[in-house]
């Protein structure tokens, strides 16, 4: 029998899929200069300042901070946030391990909530998880699309905790025109090469609050603010503890760059997304995931949401089979996407720990922190992900591509319903 295709379709690398002689420019003047570190050097153009700037623009939030990776934006942010022993934090089930990794490295405990159909955090849950010690609701807008932001923050005012939002996966995403990331009180992003904005590594945290990003700025350095590049190493109460996890002048220039093409990179993804919707919205047992601003999705991904868990890892599997994939990315399942799901994650479900005495797990501030991870901790979103599928939607599709996809979505559901 004929695939629909020969080959899968291009690599699912947003920003990556878009380099050009501008990338290749940016980074070639930095090394001319060899003045690779942010702070100075021969001939510093301060490229992170600059991008720094730029990026707080788009965004729309007072002040931005260039990271060397989206782990290390999650750590700042939460340090700066005061995270640490004693604390809980809230997570979705859907995330991605340097999420909980973040909160376990300064000695807290995450607590998981649910997710719904937005495949982010449900508002309803979240309440059920707050207790006394939560410090902190951590926001991930999965897989390109927005969170319920508007009601997780009456919560968050209610009872007066704050909000980290991830928007790694959703840069450029908005809700009613406001970009994710200014919602909350911080913001952070990957920079990573499957982002939509990719420079290979880096990250931003975002926020309004002149305190919270002078902690930031110290702790995602040597743990002191700095005044035209040089430490102000004086007894203040920014005087604190760094992580060396400075952002460098290659990646800020080769940042600025990719900012300028991400509405031009969502614009393509969304195309491509809504064409491929369109397309397959007669299939009646095909339902999709709900979007809380359809003109604020950045159309990275598409999810399918089938009857059962095993029409969808067949429907996957048939996928698969015709090419109907993105680069080296095979279509599976939401619950099968890695360390993205709660449950594969193996050191958050065994509590492992990097030190012998079991830290943060056997903290006594966190004794009345007892949290299970296992499957089965969020029974709605076990099943919400295991009939659910993800198709990733490259940036770079063609008409050809986008009609492959209908033709044989349509055809695999003839087969399987």
């Amino acid at each position: 029998m004929k695939k629909v295709r020969n080959k899968p379709l291009p690599f699912e690398f947003p920003g990556g899929n878009w380099y050009d002689k501008e990338e290749q420019q940016a980074a070639l003047k930095v090394i001319k200069n060899k003045s690779p570190f942010r702070y100075y050097g021969p001939k510093c153009t301060f490229e992170v300042e600059k991008f720094e700037k730029e990026f707080a623009k788009f965004i729309g939030t007072k002040y931005a901070l260039g990271v060397n990776s989206g782990t290390q934006a999650l750590a700042v942010a939460m340090a700066a946030l005061g995270i640490g022993p004693g604390a809980e934090v809230i997570i979705p089930g859907y995330m991605w391990i340097a999420i909980p990794a973040s909160i376990l490295r300064l000695g807290a405990i995450p607590v998981l909530a649910e997710i719904d159909d937005t495949f982010t955090l449900d508002p309803e849950d979240i309440e059920k998880r707050i207790t006394k010690r939560t410090k902190l609701i951590v926001v991930v807008h999965m897989s390109g699309a927005p969170a319920d932001m508007k009601r997780i923050l009456k919560i968050s005012k209610k009872y007066d905790i704050p909000v980290l939002e991830d928007c790694s996966q959703a840069i450029g995403g908005e809700i009613d025109g406001k970009k994710l990331g200014s919602f909350g009180t911080i913001g952070t992003y990957s920079f990573q090469l499957n982002k939509i904005l990719g420079t290979g590594e880096g990250g931003m945290v975002v926020t309004n609050s002149l305190h919270f990003f002078r902690r930031a700025d110290a702790i995602h350095d040597l743990g002191y603010p700095r005044v035209n590049g040089r430490l102000i190493t004086k007894n203040t109460p920014y005087a604190l503890w760094g992580f060396g996890g400075r952002m460098n002048e290659i990646t800020g220039a080769i940042g600025r760059v990719q900012l300028k093409k991400v509405p031009k990179i969502i614009k393509a993804m969304k195309k491509a997304k809504d064409t491929i919707k369109k397309g397959i919205a007669d299939i009646p047992e095909i339902k999709f995931r709900r979007i809380v601003d359809e003109k604020g999705d950045t159309g990275a991904f598409l999810i399918l949401i089938l009857p059962d868990a095993k029409i969808a890892r067949r429907f996957a599997e048939e996928m698969n089979k015709e090419n109907l994939y993105a680069g080296l990315s095979k279509i599976m399942r939401v619950c099968e996407f890695g360390m993205h799901i709660y449950y594969n994650i193996h050191s958050l479900v065994e509590k492992h720990s990097n030190s012998p005495d079991g830290f943060p797990w056997t903290l006594e501030a966190n004794k009345e922190s007892i949290y299970s991870y296992h499957k089965g901790t969020l029974p709605r979103s076990d099943e919400l992900m295991e009939k659910s599928i993800m198709i990733p939607v490259p940036s770079v599709m063609t008409e050809k591509d986008i009609e492959d996809v209908i033709k044989g979505i349509h055809i695999i559901a003839k087969r399987l319903f």
